[in-house]
């Protein structure tokens, strides 16, 4: 495999037409930058999930689980898929942000406004037993965290469109940083309580932001106009929801579960059963990547190469999935206990009956990119929602027989099915053999190697320059 050399085959990258400069970054530089931010956020993360495990146990892991879960949702309600319109009109590069960004961000005000008041309505005068758990000091954060997090989103898919993608990494790991050192202080000063780690959790996105902000302040001028971009109001919400949709149904896809465990079981449980859905999406950390760098480069280079460059890609995520997947299989009886504690012993086999979907989905999740960028994110919403009815049925024919491991053989199937018809739609729209789609040649496999070593080198440059401006 070699992407740099493909890249440049494929189509060259667009150049200025005075200085005769490249004005957009290489896809592999691009892949990098983000794997690399992404990996040094899995870092930091990695510390957060230690420092609750170890600090408040799996009953205080699972409340912190409960709420990021409603965070998230209501960010997707909330946000009515503002990203997608942002990033798609940010790499097409042929308007200004001023005659559509007001309109993107008019539908979002609207959306966190009600969504925020759901909230209200959902916890405080419903009280839920699915939300068994979470108490009103939490609940509170939850609503403040809808706005913060709402906003830090559509800055990171203005820096993806722009392909910005280093300092997406910045705000990205200045996001994990501020709220790592949110939760240890506040646990410090003030108590060991998932309250703290919440409220730490907010710290950080609240920095982040403000980063990502100063990134975009020339962009962000004139926003506030939404005179300008009136004609666009119409646009930004049709894209936005298409999209929207699709992503509502995944996350009840992925997340039902917790939720449904919670409902069954317990908050210790839920606890359990987070740990291990964590460790092994860490195996999406590349295919989350190459998806983020491959969104604006096919949505800028459709009919010039596009389809060729997404199954190269699609090849190399399928050999990197496997092997893995079969490596946190074998590993994870061992790291987890010593990582987490040995009260989290049980969260191995859920790492073992939701593999198979996850390494699965994995790939998915690039192919989906793919379908997106050509303007066709109904697919998407269409799997999405078949498997949510999988997963729901699943989850409550399982949970209750079989506990955690059955919300993770729910999830795994529910996975599988939505990476399976995904990878027949893509198939049948680039016109290509499942051969050309999934399996690596053997001379592509045969350039990993060198990859690694590039991989080193551009890792101890980083490293390099990282001491450099420390001292």
């Amino acid at each position: 495999m070699n992407l740099l050399k493909a890249d440049a085959r494929v189509l060259p990258a667009p150049h200025n037409s005075v200085t005769g400069k490249s004005v957009r970054p290489r896809f592999t530089s691009n892949l990098a930058t983000v794997f690399g931010g992404q990996v040094l956020c899995a870092v930091v993360g990695l510390g957060l999930e230690i420092c609750y495990a170890r600090l408040l146990g799996p009953a205080g892991r699972g409340q912190i689980s409960l709420c990021k879960m409603a965070i998230a949702l209501c960010v997707l309600v909330g946000g009515v898929g503002g990203e997608i319109p942002i990033t798609i009109w940010t790499a097409e590069s042929r308007r200004k942000f001023s005659e559509w960004l007001p309109a993107v961000l008019f539908w979002g005000a609207i959306g966190c406004a009600v969504t925020a008041s759901l909230w209200a309505t959902v916890y405080w005068q419903w009280h839920p037993e699915f939300l068994r758990g979470v108490t009103s000091p939490l609940a509170a954060l939850v609503l403040v965290n809808i706005p913060v997090s709402i906003v830090f989103v559509y800055l990171l898919s203005m820096l993806a469109g722009l392909e910005r993608f280093r300092q997406r990494a910045i705000a990205s790991l200045a996001n994990q940083v501020a709220g790592l050192i949110g939760v240890v202080s506040l646990a410090l000063l003030v108590g060991k309580t998932p309250e703290m780690a919440i409220l730490g959790g907010l710290f950080g996105f609240a920095v982040a932001s403000v980063a990502a902000a100063m990134f975009l302040r020339d962009s962000l001028r004139g926003i506030g106009n939404l005179g300008s971009a009136r004609n666009r109001l119409g646009a930004a919400l049709s894209l936005g929801l298409r999209g929207q949709l699709g992503n509502l149904a995944a996350f009840f896809s992925y997340r039902l579960d917790v939720f449904v465990v919670n409902y069954f079981l317990d908050p210790a449980q839920v606890g359990l059963y987070a740990v291990g859905v964590v460790v092994s999406e860490s195996l999406w950390l590349i295919p989350h990547a190459t998806a983020v760098a491959l969104l604006p480069r096919t949505a800028r280079t459709i009919g010039e190469g596009a389809t060729e460059f997404t199954c190269l890609v699609t090849r190399q995520v399928f050999a990197i999935v496997c092997v893995s997947g079969l490596a946190a299989a074998l590993l994870s009886p061992i790291v987890i206990p010593m990582v987490f504690g040995a009260r989290f012993g049980p969260s191995v086999p859920v790492i073992w009956w939701i593999l198979p979907g996850t390494m699965a989905l994995a790939l998915g999740k690039v192919m989906a990119v793919d379908l997106t960028a050509r303007g066709k994110p109904g697919y998407n919403s269409i799997f999405a929602f078949v498997a949510l009815v999988a997963t729901v049925v699943l989850d409550f024919a399982l949970v209750p027989r079989m506990g955690i491991r059955g919300a993770a053989l729910a999830s795994s199937a529910a996975y599988f099915l939505d990476a399976a018809l995904t990878a027949i739609v893509l198939k049948h729209e680039l016109k290509v053999s499942w051969r050309y789609l999934l399996v690596p040649s053997w001379a592509e496999l045969a350039h990993y190697p060198q990859a690694w070593l590039r991989c080193q080198q551009w890792l101890q440059s980083a490293v390099s320059a990282n001491s450099g401006i420390a001292n």
